[in-house]
């Protein structure tokens, strides 16, 4: 039948209640590159929650020959308990670190109710900051890939490194000035310590790599101090107590390699 109303059964709160927990693998293989990219949120998200994991960075030359052996032929893949279970999508991964990080004891990714809500909100708005810069960084990389000539002679040319200074200096000062006071209102509600109050959890994994990797000099047309000087000391602050956590200083210390 056509235009048949769709009928919601009701059920007691016992039946709907969520109360499954996500078992620890016996073990964890993350693949990404030498870099931080996406992969960093989770590898912070699962030193936080002290999940032990393997963290094999890929050489940029092996990667043609991977790429085919990959889930969407995509990277961060995250591999459980062998070969047969591989996942990729790092938010996926985000959400499943933090679930690993509750069942740990560390609650990082907190489930049901309000607070899974507004831990979500958060990740969603860092995506969201993400995916308004990817396109003034990848620019600088990829310009034929946002209409600009296919000649590669092209590429590193005054005309693209004016195109590139350009779209990045537009967002660093229209664009993010506006994010970071979304940021400090949110500190602000929460009490100011982390997004979504005094415990740290997977957003906090997302959002403090990615200005760090803003604010590092390491990016052609954005200055060092972008992050200080349109955030303030609130931003500051808030990346310093971030940086603080025992296990994120254990992280970055430095490596026997």
């Amino acid at each position: 039948r056509i235009n048949t109303p769709y009928t919601v059964h009701s059920h007691p709160k016992s039946v709907v209640k969520m109360t499954a927990t996500t078992p620890l693998p016996s073990s964890l293989k993350l693949e990404y590159f030498d870099i931080q990219g996406p992969a960093e949120k989770i590898r912070l998200a699962l030193s936080i929650g002290k999940v032990p994991f393997e963290d094999r960075r890929i050489k940029f030359d092996e990667w043609q020959q991977l790429k085919a052996t990959m889930p969407f032929g995509k990277v961060p893949v995250l591999t459980i308990d062998g070969e047969d279970t591989r996942v990729t999508q790092s938010d996926a991964l985000l959400r499943y670190a933090g679930r690993l990080a509750n069942a740990n004891g560390v609650e990082l990714y907190p489930q049901g109710g309000m607070a899974q809500l507004r831990t979500d909100e958060m990740v969603s708005f860092v995506d969201e900051m993400a995916n308004s810069w990817a396109p003034r960084l990848y620019v600088g990389m990829s310009p034929k890939n946002f209409g600009y000539p296919e000649d590669d002679s092209w590429k590193g040319s005054e005309e693209h490194k004016k195109a590139t200074e350009l779209a990045r200096t537009r967002w660093i000062n229209d664009d993010f000035p506006v994010y970071l006071g979304h940021i400090k209102k949110q500190l602000a509600k929460n009490g100011g310590k982390f997004l979504c109050g005094n415990q740290v959890t997977i957003a906090d994994c997302y959002l403090v790599p990615m200005l760090n990797r803003l604010a590092s000099g390491g990016i052609d047309y954005v200055e060092k101090e972008c992050v200080v000087k349109h955030g303030g000391d609130e931003i500051t602050a808030y990346v310093d107590r971030f940086m603080g956590i025992e296990e994120v200083k254990k992280w970055y210390a430095p490596k026997d390699v």
